[in-house]
């Protein structure tokens, strides 16, 4: 989100945003980090909001609420929450066109209190809100007609436009394929020259199951190398501890040295990716993983998962540079979680994919490599945005 408003911003608009936050969460830092914006805070945990934010996933990087455990007393205290802040908007900001994230239950609840047809609604996907309705009954059929009667969806690949078009029964003119962005300013190749005699590779996202951490550190011992050949870095946090410290077990009984960096800023999360050789993300599940354009902006090799719609959005200069290798999915018994027989193949693939690259990046001539991601940051983001929305007034 935080991208798309400096994008907007280069662009000259003036902005607000609403957002939900913990009452432990700073709000000036916040106002800082948004930048040039009038900021609406919701604030959780609170008398009127007695519970943590929810999550868009079951397993998010801080403690949350997951919409499968709520029951219709808390969504009518969200809704109230998120109503006094979107009228407050409304009346002292004025806008004319509203953006809002997820075709979800917030976003539903937008397009009911904003009665003001002058106003225009779009509502970008990001994948996970699609699972949500597929795989809990929350308020399905409120947040089906109400994301139907949007403005614009925005998706990010072919394939989601075609499962939203299917989902809520919309006509394919609404909705708008716009991929996703990452910020240049931050995530860029610094050709660090790092001498060494081991491999690196690095993970980033949640620290979880659906991340497909478990078969990823199985197959490393499938790999013919030597035990101070390989190092393994994952950053990031999980909030479902079971998952997590499992997990955790698994890496401690691995023969390479893994460890886990924990949550780290853009900042830093780039330095790691421009020390690492490769970016591995295996996962089952995502929408369009933003952290595979950032790793590949340092300057990183990836092996990554074939999720629908990211290979097509990747585009075929980078496809076909040597810099990226995707994995066949394995077979799911629901979303996001493989079949028990499909396992062992697919950990069979993954360290296919890992040993090739590997090899590949022996070869000091392919070694951080520069690639021209500029169509794919976010200032790129927001003038395809802009040109659609501009083109539907």
């Amino acid at each position: 989100m935080c991208g798309m408003i400096k994008g907007f911003e280069k662009l000259g608009y003036e902005q607000s945003v609403i957002a939900g936050i913990d009452v432990e969460d700073s709000i000036k830092e916040l106002e800082e980090h948004f930048g040039a914006t009038k900021f609406y805070p919701v604030i959780y945990n609170t008398d009127k909001l007695d519970f943590n934010v929810v999550g868009m996933s079951d397993s998010m990087p801080y403690k949350s609420t997951r919409y499968r455990d709520m029951n219709a007393e808390m969504v009518e205290k969200l809704k109230k929450a998120f109503e006094k802040q979107i009228n407050k908007a409304l009346e002292e900001f004025k806008p004319n066109i509203i953006i809002c994230h997820h075709l979800y239950l917030l976003t539903a609840f937008v397009r009911e209190v904003v009665k003001d047809k002058d106003i225009k609604i779009a509502a970008v996907c990001h994948g996970t809100c699609l699972r949500q309705l597929k795989t809990i009954p929350l308020e399905r059929d409120y947040i089906k007609e109400n994301i139907r009667n949007l403005d614009m969806l925005f998706a990010l690949h072919e394939e989601q436009k075609r499962d939203i078009m299917s989902v809520f029964n919309v006509g394919e003119d609404k909705v708008k394929v716009i991929g996703s962005g990452f910020n240049d300013n931050i995530f860029k190749n610094k050709n660090y020259e790092v001498e060494r005699d081991y491999i690196e590779l690095v993970f980033a996202g949640k620290i979880c199951k659906s991340k497909g951490l478990i078969p990823f550190i199985d197959c490393l011992d499938r790999l013919d190398y030597k035990d101070d050949f390989i190092k393994v870095r994952l950053a990031g946090t999980g909030s479902d501890k079971e998952s997590y410290d499992e997990i955790v077990a698994k890496a401690n009984n691995s023969r390479f040295d893994i460890k886990f960096l924990g949550k780290l800023n853009q900042n830093d999360l780039s330095e790691e990716f421009n020390k690492a050789d490769i970016f591995v993300l295996p996962s089952f599940y995502e929408g369009l993983p933003v952290v595979v354009l950032e790793a590949m902006a340092c300057g990183t090799d990836v092996v990554v998962t074939d999720i629908p719609g990211v290979k097509e959005w990747i585009g075929e200069k980078i496809n076909t540079s040597g810099k990226i290798k995707y994995v066949e999915l394995p077979k799911m018994k629901s979303v996001g979680v493989p079949a028990d027989e499909a396992i062992e193949p697919f950990e069979e693939r993954l360290s296919e994919a890992l040993d090739q690259m590997i090899k590949e990046n022996l070869d000091t001539t392919n070694h951080k490599r520069f690639i021209d991601m500029s169509e794919k940051t976010w200032d790129g983001l927001a003038k395809r945005m802009e040109e659609m929305i501009i083109k539907t007034k």
